[in-house]
């Protein structure tokens, strides 16, 4: 029996991938009757160099960093390198998050669960059981030889030239479904945007400390520069407003219920959607300040209001961010392998 498997190899998009991205199916793992670490192990004995490698589960559910929920989670993540797995820092499980009613009153933006994805289940971030011997102070790194893959699977590095690339949900869906990607630097914008949270339980990157409306970052004028230079691996612009919208359409509240980042900000203020701008902090007021997004902006009224069509189909004039992108059809790029089991 073989497992398939995706390989985003090194130097896709015209030499803007700095490492080698390993993508399998969840379903997939499940055919062969085998666990998730089993799928690690055979795909690092058939893989030649390093990798980091994500299993993914298109019909479950998780959250972005952002507080919007996604049609398919991370279920674990890991690094290889030259047929190596180190199965004590080199792989970790998601764990599953069971559905709870608490979870959607402590935790407001999960009122997504109910509306947008009823009976999914949830997967975040991994929890401390299942982390296992990792470092409790750096829970969500897989790492092996040459690669690290942090932040449940969505931003990796080489562990020797410290090359990075990061890989929001939504980029990775696209590599899933076989989609259009958009990849450039992801600028000072995502570098700001990456740090505006939601407070969440065992989260994929974060956890309970940082609320709605405020910054994880805490680095003033810095923010802007800390990921900028970062290639970014993104579902197209159009993609993104798309499920953003699905999220503001049923409620949720521009930071209040979701975060304050400046896809959010732009978004709801294109289209006339609530911002509690009173709940954004002064922290992050600076961040966003720093790439010209004030209060007075927000309060502005726009230039023009967008309907929620107008809004997807001019994405890319709304929506902030990537620095010099381009789209790409994924499939140019990966390729398909097997490995034995």
């Amino acid at each position: 029996m073989k497992l398939k498997y995706k390989v985003l190899p090194a130097g896709s998009f015209d030499n803007q991938l700095p490492i080698n991205l390993i993508y399998v199916d969840a379903k997939d793992v499940a055919e062969c009757g085998i666990t998730s670490l089993d799928a690690c192990r055979a795909i690092a004995k058939d893989f030649d160099g390093a990798a980091a490698v994500d299993i993914i589960d298109m019909n479950a559910m998780t959250v972005t960093s952002d507080g919007i929920c996604a049609p398919a989670a991370v279920v674990a993540f890991a690094a290889i390198d030259n047929h190596m797995l180190n199965e004590d820092f080199g792989y970790i499980p998601v764990s599953e998050f069971p559905y709870d009613r608490e979870i959607i009153a402590t935790e407001p933006h999960m009122k997504q669960w109910d509306a947008l994805y009823p009976g999914r289940r949830l997967y975040r971030g991994p929890s401390q059981k299942d982390r296992g011997i990792h470092d409790p102070h750096n829970e969500n790194q897989a790492n092996t030889g040459r690669i690290s893959n942090n932040n449940t699977g969505s931003e990796m590095f080489d562990l020797i030239t410290m090359e990075e690339v990061i890989t929001p949900f939504f980029g990775i869906m696209q590599i899933m479904k076989d989609g259009e990607v958009l990849v450039g630097k992801s600028g000072p914008e995502i570098s700001v945007g990456i740090g505006m949270v939601v407070r969440e339980h065992q989260g994929r990157i974060f956890g309970f400390s940082y609320g709605a409306g405020m910054t994880a970052h805490r680095s003033g004028e810095y923010a802007k520069t800390v990921k900028s230079f970062m290639t970014a691996v993104l579902a197209p612009k159009s993609i993104h407003a798309e499920y953003v919208l699905k999220a503001m359409d049923i409620g949720m509240v521009v930071a209040r219920d979701i975060s304050s980042s400046p896809v959010n900000l732009c978004l709801a203020h294109a289209t006339g959607h609530k911002i509690d701008l009173d709940n954004i902090s002064k922290d992050a007021w600076v961040e966003l300040e720093s790439i010209g997004i004030t209060r007075a902006m927000l309060e502005a009224e726009p230039e023009k209001l967008y309907t929620r069509e107008e809004a997807i189909a001019n994405a890319d004039k709304i929506l902030p961010g990537c620095s010099e992108g381009k789209i790409y059809k994924s499939t140019d790029f990966t390729q398909i392998r097997y490995a034995e089991i």
